[in-house]
């Protein structure tokens, strides 16, 4: 299972779907392409900066995403098959498509635009899959 950085986010923030989404993250082996903690990041600092999250709940969170056992993949091998996925795919996004595709793999995300174009995309708040 590759894991999109909105799931995860979700994750860490308990919003309602958390518990669908470590459910589904139960006995998975989990992938991310090697961005995906810089995404988490961006995405906890924004939330800091907005007052959504103080200094010391964005330092808790980073902890535990440290701790997830997620194998991170390079980028170089993912490059070339994102690309060819910019027509339909923010480039960021479509890393994970191409890393889901070479492990013929499900995306667990919570980016409902995400789903809505990808077939192996998979929201679990509400079962979906992509396309």
């Amino acid at each position: 299972m590759v894991l999109d950085a909105s799931a995860i986010v979700d994750l860490l923030l308990d919003v309602p779907t958390a518990a669908a989404i470590q459910q589904r993250m139960r006995g998975n082996e989990l992938h991310a392409p090697a961005h995906f903690d810089a995404e988490v990041l961006s995405a906890l600092g924004r939330l800091h900066r907005d007052g959504h999250l103080s200094s010391s709940d964005v330092s808790t969170r980073l902890t535990l995403v440290e701790r997830l056992p997620i194998q991170r993949h390079e980028l170089p091998s993912l490059l070339t098959g994102a690309w060819d996925r910019r027509g339909n795919l923010r480039l960021v996004d479509a890393l994970y498509v191409e890393l889901a595709e070479r492990l013929e793999a499900q995306i667990l995300t919570t980016d409902e635009r995400l789903a809505a174009t990808v077939t192996r995309a998979e929201v679990p708040a509400n079962g979906r899959t992509g396309q």
